[in-house]
C-alpha cells in the first residue's frame, strides 16, 4: 500500500508540475503576442521553444523581447537579441553544469555578457563546490560594471568562493566596494582591499594560481 501511495503522490506531483509549466508558457505567449508583430512573434516563439526543450530558462528570453519592443526596436533586432541571449545561456549552462538552476544560468549569462570567459565561469563553479553561484556571479558582473578589470574581479570572486564566503558576505562585500568607489576610491584597490578583509590570511596573501 505504501508503494502504491508513493507512486500516486509522485504522479499527482508530476501532473501539477506539467500544468504549472503549461500555464506559465501560455502566459508568456500571451505577453509576446500582445506586443510583437506576427513575424517577430513566430521567430521569438521558436527560440523560446528551443530553450524550453534545452531546459534553459525562458522568462529571460521573453523579457528580452518585451524590452526590445518597449524601446521601439524593429523585429530583426529583437529576434537577434533574443537569439544571442539564448546562445549565451546555453554556453553558461555548459560551463556551470547541467544541474544549474534558472537563476544561476541567468546570472552566468549576464557574466558572459559582461566579458567573463566560459573558462572562468567553470573556475567559479569549481571553487564554489556544491554551493549556489547566483550571488557570486551577480557580484562579479557588478564589479566589472564598476570598472574593476575583468581578470581582477574574476580572481577575487573565485578566491572568495573557494574560501567559503557566504552569500550574505558577498552582498556586503559588493555594497562596500560600491560605497568605496562612490567615495572616489580606485575600483581595483577598493575590490582588492575589501576582498582581502574577507579571506583567511593565507588565501589573502597568496597570488591566484589560475
Amino acid at each position: 500500500m505504501n508503494v502504491v501511495r508513493r507512486a500516486l503522490i509522485a504522479l499527482i506531483a508530476q501532473i501539477a508540475l506539467t500544468l504549472t509549466s503549461h500555464s506559465a508558457a501560455s502566459a508568456q505567449d500571451q505577453r509576446l503576442s500582445a506586443r510583437l508583430d506576427k513575424p517577430t512573434l513566430g521567430a521569438v516563439s521558436a527560440i523560446v521553444d528551443s530553450a524550453r526543450i534545452a531546459k534553459l530558462p525562458t522568462a529571460p528570453l521573453v523579457d528580452k523581447a518585451l524590452e526590445g519592443s518597449a524601446k521601439g526596436s524593429d523585429g530583426s533586432n529583437i529576434t537577434s537579441a533574443v537569439h544571442l541571449l539564448f546562445v549565451r545561456m546555453g554556453s553558461a549552462k555548459k560551463a556551470i553544469g547541467p544541474t544549474a538552476t534558472a537563476d544561476e544560468i541567468k546570472s552566468a549569462s549576464d557574466a558572459l555578457d559582461a566579458g567573463v570567459s566560459v573558462r572562468d565561469l567553470a573556475r567559479l563553479r569549481a571553487a564554489a563546490g556544491k554551493r549556489p553561484v547566483t550571488m557570486p556571479l551577480a557580484v562579479l558582473s557588478d564589479l566589472i560594471l564598476r570598472k574593476v578589470p575583468i581578470s581582477t574581479a574574476t580572481d577575487l570572486v573565485v578566491q572568495l568562493a573557494r574560501s567559503g564566503v557566504k552569500d550574505t558576505d558577498f552582498a556586503l562585500f559588493n555594497r562596500n566596494v560600491r560605497a568605496d568607489i562612490d567615495r572616489g576610491a580606485d575600483p581595483t584597490v577598493a575590490a582588492t582591499t575589501r576582498a582581502r578583509g574577507l579571506m583567511p590570511r593565507g588565501a589573502a596573501e597568496s597570488k591566484p594560481s589560475e
